[in-house]
């Protein structure tokens, strides 16, 4: 289980220093806009949960006009980042809500997009948020996410438990898993797939140095 008190002060930590050393996240988001232009969406009201820094609410504000975007996320400092980087273009408006991803207490049929990425790996019972996410997303709305794969990290995680015999890595979902999980809490044809990314490091310092300074680690 994933400790959510102690993962927001770490978040809260490192909240400055988030933009600097998220390549990865800001090209998973990247290819999730790509796939976000080939959907046919025009949104009044956008939720944006686990927005960290807000810099994907800020290319969403700048994509659909006259947008309301509320940016959710457990780390008040985070949210105080996307405070200082978002800006509201005439007639649109920016909310910013401190709350856990797996409460998400907002009514029903509400949003006509809810985006998210590269954060439902920080959720404890990701079949749970998908019935949240059910509720307040209007007839018809769009759920449009991206997480991590079982790969991720798959040599740390063998290296790390070989040394300490604990697993000091998340448990990551693949495809089948979360799939079920959508179709389970009625979405209807979901889509899916999967991207790779390698990220190749001289030395394992810098890795180390890559998730602390994003708030990725268990220490």
């Amino acid at each position: 289980m994933i400790d959510k008190e102690y993962k927001r002060k770490v978040f809260d930590r490192n909240a400055k220093t988030y933009d600097e050393y998220s390549s990865l996240q800001n090209k998973i988001s990247d290819n999730l806009f790509k796939k976000l232009d080939l959907i046919e969406v025009r949104p009044n009201i956008i939720l944006d949960i686990g927005c960290g820094t807000g810099r994907n609410g800020e290319i969403l504000k700048k994509k659909y006009q006259n947008i309301r975007l509320i940016n959710y996320d457990f780390s008040i400092n985070m949210l105080q980042e996307a405070k200082k980087q978002q800006h509201n273009p005439l007639g649109s408006k920016s909310d910013f809500v401190c709350g856990d991803i797996e409460e998400l207490s907002f009514s029903d049929n509400t949003f006509d997009v809810i985006w998210s990425t590269s954060s439902l790996q920080w959720c404890n019972n990701l079949s749970d948020i998908f019935k949240q996410a059910k509720s307040i997303l209007k007839p018809g709305g769009l759920f449009i996410f991206s997480t991590f794969g079982p790969n991720t990290l798959f040599e740390l995680r063998s290296v790390t438990k070989k040394i300490s015999h604990y697993q000091k890595t998340n448990n990551f979902l693949d495809i089948l898993s979360i799939k079920d999980k959508l179709n389970k809490n009625n979405f209807i044809n979901p889509v899916i797939d999967s991207e790779e990314f390698c990220l190749t490091y001289k030395n394992i310092n810098k890795l180390f140095l890559d998730l602390r300074k994003i708030g990725a680690t268990s220490g």
